[in-house]
């Protein structure tokens, strides 16, 4: 019996330190669509299109905390820097960037950051970040549906 009391007063005096903090916390991403839909070459505009990917991390906490996470995108049927969508033996290159100025691209080493607050006990919270697509306007390319599928992985 003493032994029991003694290992309880060193797991609670061990996480006297942890009041705001999340223990074993566990994050997923929910699968997100990116659609541009018909794409015309002729128009003189890109194409562009978002979507929300939603983070959800649930965590044992003493009082309400954020759980730190990042996104990251893998390249896809391309590169990071210029990824493609395929269709048949034709492609059409694309991006997908971390704001809609589209000024850099959404990659798999820094990604893009964000908190979930988790409240209550076993607590479960969610966050959104928006990833924003753009095929570049006169991209010489006929008519037919491409696709490409990305890898988000969520570090936390």
């Amino acid at each position: 019996m003493r032994t029991d009391l003694r290992l309880l007063a060193a797991c609670a005096a061990a996480l006297v330190g942890f009041d705001a903090h999340a223990l074993l916390p566990n994050c997923t991403v929910a699968n997100a669509t990116l659609a541009f839909g018909a794409y015309n070459p002729v128009i003189g505009t890109p194409t562009t299109a978002n979507v929300s990917i939603t983070v959800t991390c649930s965590a044992v906490v003493s009082l309400t905390t954020q759980v730190p996470y990042t996104l990251l995108l893998s390249a896809g049927s391309g590169t990071i820097t210029n990824r493609k969508m395929v269709g048949g033996a034709n492609s059409l290159p694309y991006n997908i960037y971390t704001t809609s100025s589209y000024t850099t691209v959404w990659d798999n080493t820094t990604g893009v950051s964000g908190n979930v607050t988790v409240t209550a006990l076993l607590g479960q919270g969610t966050d959104t970040q928006t990833a924003y697509g753009r095929i570049l306007a006169m991209q010489p390319v006929p008519v037919g549906t491409y696709t490409d599928s990305l890898t988000i992985t969520v570090s936390f």
